[in-house]
Formats: C-alpha cells, sequence, structure tokens
C-alpha cells in the first residue's frame, strides 16, 4: 500500500498562542489610541511597516538562534528610528530624514558580524559536544553528519550503516542530503536543521517515520515522500530547529 503524507511544519497550538497575542497587543493598543491614553505621536510609529521586523524577531526567537533574532530586532528600530524622530522633533533634532539614506551601509556591518558569529559560535559548540566528528565527511564512522553552508551549496550520501542524526545550517544556501542508503537506529533520532534565507532538501526511505518540530519565520516544511507501509513505529527520525525565510524539503 502506498500513501501521501504531509507533516505540520511547526506547532499549531504555538502558532494560536504567537497569533492570539499578537491580536490582543494590536486591540488594546488601538483602543488605547481611540480612548487618548497613548499619545497619538506614537500611531505611526506603532503601526508601521518597520514593525513587522520587530515582530518577526520576537516571533524568531530562539536560544539556539539567538543572533538572527537580534538582526531583525535591530533592523527594525533602525527604521523606526526616523519614524520616530518625526514624531518627536524636540527630541531628535539630530535625526533628520536622510537617517536611512546616510546610514543603511550599517546594515551591512551588521549582517556581516551577525554571519560571522554564527560561524564561530557554532563552530566552538560543535567541537565542545562532536570533538572527534570530522564535518567534511560523510563517513565520520559515528553515525553523525555535521553541515554548515554560508553562500554556498553542498550535496551529500551518507553511506554509514546507521545514521545517529547531527546538525545541518544553511545561511543564503542550500544542503541535500541523501539518507536512501543508511537505517535508523532503535529510538528516536534528532537531526537538527537551521535555514536562514536558506534551505535544505533531505532524501528520506519512503517507510521511515518522521516527524518536525520547527520554528518557522515565514518558512515552512514539506514532505514529498511516498509513504510505504508497514511503517515501523520503533524507529523514528525527528527533524527540529529554526526556519527563518527558509524551508526544508523531504523526498
Amino acid at each position: 500500500m502506498i500513501t501521501n503524507s504531509c507533516h505540520s511544519s511547526s506547532s499549531p497550538m504555538l502558532k494560536g498562542i504567537l497569533f492570539g497575542v499578537l491580536l490582543v497587543i494590536a486591540g488594546v493598543l488601538f483602543l488605547s489610541f481611540n480612548f487618548g491614553w497613548i499619545n497619538p505621536l506614537w500611531r505611526p510609529v506603532l503601526f508601521s511597516w518597520p514593525m513587522i521586523f520587530i515582530v518577526i524577531g520576537i516571533a524568531s526567537f530562539s536560544r539556539h538562534n539567538i543572533l538572527v533574532t537580534l538582526f531583525w530586532l535591530i533592523l527594525g528600530l533602525f527604521f523606526l528610528i526616523p519614524r520616530i524622530a518625526a514624531a518627536f522633533p524636540d527630541s531628535f533634532s539630530a535625526i533628520n530624514g536622510d537617517f536611512a539614506y546616510t546610514y543603511w551601509p550599517l546594515l551591512l556591518i551588521l549582517l556581516g558580524l551577525c554571519l560571522i558569529l554564527k560561524i564561530f559560535i557554532g563552530k566552538n559548540h560543535r567541537s565542545g559536544r562532536h570533538r572527534h566528528f570530522n564535518a567534511d565527511s560523510i563517513e565520520g564512522g559515528n553515525g553523525r553528519i555535521e553541515k554548515k553552508v554560508v553562500f554556498g551549496g553542498s550535496e551529500s550520501i551518507f553511506l554509514d550503516p546507521v545514521f545517529h542524526g547531527g546538525v545541518i545550517s544553511a545561511t543564503f544556501g542550500g544542503v541535500v542530503l541523501d539518507l536512501r542508503r543508511t537505517t535508523l537506529p532503535e529510538g528516536e533520532t534528532y537531526l537538527d536543521i537551521e535555514a536562514t534565507f536558506g534551505g535544505v532538501e533531505l532524501y528520506i526511505p519512503g517507510d521511515w517515520v518522521v516527524e518536525t518540530k520547527f520554528q518557522t519565520v515565514l518558512g515552512g516544511v514539506e514532505d514529498k515522500r511516498f509513504i510505504l507501509q508497514p511503517l515501523d513505529y520503533t524507529r523514528k527520525l525527528i527533524l527540529r530547529g529554526d526556519l527563518t525565510f527558509g524551508g526544508c524539503e523531504i523526498h
């Protein structure tokens, strides 16, 4: 028997709670403006397109991806500064309408620093947890894989007899991993994935049980496999991590 299955990209409960909180905050703010509880000069600041970046930063908060969160928060604040200065010119007389035009190269510097810090933090984290792992090999002998791509691409076929999980990171790039020539151990196996303006493609046997636990910000995951029955529920591959303007496809 052959069936087709798709898995949810993240917890519906978390999405529902976040959306509900945003609606409550928006309602309270609108009500406060209508009753004069908040200075109306703040309306074009709080209800503006730069606030979208602030919301994305809050929604993408994760202890494993704190640099991405900081980037979105700083990006939103950067474009909010001229609006705040326009609303309160007496307090911000040194900031004029050319602020964004003059200082936008700072965003390039910020992006570069975030990418550099992300690489070094990830390197130190990996060296502490998997000291004997060969990151350039897909046959490391310990059944794990680790791939980090920044402004590039990687295609790998995992050939170890048993797959014990690993870490994949794609930042402005893509990673393709073929797991069809390996097997899963009994129990749960975790593969951590971080995709920021990037994508990850996984080729997984159709008889594997796969569960996804992603936090997404304008990203998603899709399982395009033909699921082969019967499934072995004593073995499960769990995909988890953060997808920020990125995606994960399972074939």
